[in-house]
């Protein structure tokens, strides 16, 4: 379910990298073209009511720049992913 709703979306505007995992409900994505994604993710997205969580969380050195964030969809129908990917896709595009 995880995998057509976010190879449709992001591969297709050629934004982002990723690898389909196999299982769980984590997906690591990375922004191509960006250092950084802390205020894309944290500002930008939060005010869409797009919630990610910024991969730098999870870094020994929580100051360093990453272009990853983390995206789960426990809870979400695949209508609310589409949505949320279209919205991002539409604020990595204003970023760049």
């Amino acid at each position: 379910m995880v995998s057509g709703n976010i190879s449709s979306l992001l591969s297709f505007v050629g934004l982002a990298e990723w690898h389909v995992p196999t299982a769980g409900m984590f997906l690591w994505v990375k922004i191509k073209g960006l250092h950084d994604v802390r205020k894309l993710i944290e500002e930008k997205a939060f005010k869409k009511e797009i919630f990610m969580l910024p991969g730098y969380h999870f870094y020994l050195d929580s100051s360093a720049p990453c272009p990853y964030f983390r995206a789960s969809f426990s809870l979400a129908s695949p209508e609310q992913m589409d949505m949320a990917f279209q919205g991002l896709a539409q604020l990595i595009k204003e970023s760049l």
